[in-house]
């Protein structure tokens, strides 16, 4: 019997994930925030949302005229979202964001390597107030960590886009 490699798993595990996020792909109020562990104990976070809602922010933030090229509009996502999110572990240790980059199209995502991410996580607070100029705007924040269960939980007005998890066993919990 053929056992299939972790690394297509993990990958069958994320598209499950997305397929869920497909039909919002034109939805400027829904996103996406996800936390990933890499294989290798490295860290990335993943935003997608709906070209148009990106393109709400930077107007909104930056103004219409501010980009001429697809990679002028593109830095301007990576500095809006730098802006935009906060991630903290364990109370004191807040990740940076690194070399983030943009992949365009009608589900546009954004993508950074985590840094700070300490080995031990007991609890993480995640803001991400990206698409909160958006009314009615709401982020789906999935954590998926080796060992942990996969679950959802929503950051939107009600929570100031702001979610205050704890590690219990092998999940998180809100606070």
């Amino acid at each position: 019997m053929k056992t299939i490699p972790h690394m297509k798993i993990h990958f069958l595990l994320l598209s499950t994930l997305f397929l869920s996020f497909s039909n919002s792909a034109h939805d400027p109020e829904l996103s996406s925030t996800l936390l990933v562990e890499r294989n290798d104990g490295t860290w990335v976070l993943q935003i997608r949302a709906a070209l148009t809602a990106f393109e709400y922010e930077v107007h909104t933030h930056y103004g219409k005229d501010q980009y001429a090229t697809p990679e002028e509009f593109n830095a301007l996502v990576v500095r809006h979202l730098m802006e935009k999110i906060s991630i903290t572990f364990n109370e004191k240790t807040a990740a940076t964001l690194q070399n983030g980059y943009v992949k365009l199209g009608h589900e546009t995502m954004a993508v950074f390597d985590m840094n700070g991410v300490p080995k031990k996580i007991n609890k993480v607070m995640v803001s991400n107030t990206s698409f909160k100029d958006i009314h009615d705007s709401q982020s789906a924040l999935v954590i998926l960590k080796k060992g942990f269960n996969k679950q959802q939980f929503w950051l939107n007005t009600d929570n100031e886009h702001t979610a205050r998890l704890k590690a219990s066993r092998n999940q998180f919990e809100l606070q």
